[in-house]
């Protein structure tokens, strides 16, 4: 607190946001729940690696369509004891299955490409694995303790959005379009 009551320079802060000060830590994500399951994880004795993980993980909760448990997750590192970056890869990968005659046979006739909304465009999800190498490898929570509380909201529920609900809703028709739950290859 003495260097903030010290400084004498005026603040240059290009924004109408107030700058975030904090004394014992902060978690900032696009969804305040979210923020508040990675701060939670911080107050239980979490790191940065463990609360980033509760966040995202919460994110899946309360914005799944922009932060998806089937998607990719990349994760840089600093370790301030050793002074060293590490990273994690978790980007998705085609399936083993998937070779290049079956892609060109789904494609069609003389197609170079795959439709947008073909299943063969879907990777195999990185982020899980990577979300549970983050906490082995960097965190020092147990992994279960730091997916208690995206667990709790998913148990729970939560209110969502308006952007989000509204994105749910123009894009329901995606999930509805094998005829709902039955028989959808998705669900």
């Amino acid at each position: 607190m003495a260097a903030i009551a010290e400084a004498t320079e005026p603040l240059q802060f290009a924004s109408r946001r107030s700058p975030m000060l904090c004394t014992h830590g902060v978690c900032c994500t696009s969804q305040p729940l979210a923020s508040e399951a990675g701060l939670r994880i911080l107050k239980a004795g979490g790191n940065a690696a463990d609360a980033a993980v509760a966040a995202v993980a919460a994110l899946n909760v309360t914005e799944a369509c922009m932060c998806g448990l089937g998607g990719d997750a990349f994760c840089l590192y600093y370790d301030a004891a050793t002074k060293t970056v590490r990273g994690l890869n978790g980007s998705g990968r085609a399936p083993q299955a998937l070779t290049p005659e079956r892609a060109r046979a789904a494609a069609g006739d003389g197609a170079n490409r795959l439709p947008a909304d073909s299943v063969h465009c879907v990777t195999v999800p990185g982020a899980a694995a990577s979300w549970a190498d983050c906490v082995s490898d960097f965190g020092r929570l147990p992994l279960a303790d730091v997916l208690a509380p995206a667990i709790e909201m998913s148990e729970e529920g939560v209110p969502i959005h308006v952007v989000a609900a509204q994105l749910w809703s123009d894009n329901a028709h995606q999930l509805l379009r094998w005829g709902g739950l039955e028989g959808n290859p998705g669900a």
